[in-house]
């Protein structure tokens, strides 16, 4: 029987990301550091997509429960775009990144400073994304379970 591959959810592509951004850069490892970091940032960005896709019609179903939190999911639909645009940076960076680092080996210096700068910034990112996750599901649950009064 076939092994199935199945693709992370957000959580666990956050996760190993940030477990491999935390990870000291050993010398002469860099280029494999960096690839690594490539590849679990597409990881993250195409969980990302799909979640923001999902978020669509979470703010339908906030908006039509609750029209008073209106601005609260004009907020979060100003944050999802602003992931959306940070995570093809970020993959544009690890992307330059690995191909400078694959010809900078010998002096890695440098590059290896540049890679640590992306890496501390890519962790404010994930925290971002995580923040972005709890405010939908917080008003998602407020939308639905907000006490209203009388409706009579």
């Amino acid at each position: 029987m076939g092994k199935v591959e199945t693709k992370p959810d957000l959580h666990q592509a956050l996760e190993d990301f940030e477990n491999l951004l935390e990870t000291p850069i050993i010398p002469g490892e860099l280029p494999e550091w960096c690839q690594s970091a490539q590849s679990n940032c597409v990881t993250v960005q195409e969980s990302l997509l799909k979640k923001l896709k999902d978020h669509v019609s979470i703010y339908k179903q906030i908006e039509l429960e609750d029209p008073s939190l209106e601005s609260h999911v004009l907020t979060m639909r100003a944050e999802d775009e602003r992931l959306r645009t940070e995570s093809e940076h970020f993959l544009s960076e690890f992307t330059r990144a690995a191909a400078t680092a694959e010809i900078a080996e010998p002096n890695e210096g440098l590059v290896e400073q540049l890679a640590g700068e992306i890496a501390d910034r890519a962790i404010q990112f994930i925290i971002a994304i995580r923040k972005q996750e709890h405010a939908v599901a917080t008003w998602y649950i407020e939308a639905l379970e907000r006490d209203r009064g009388d409706k009579d």
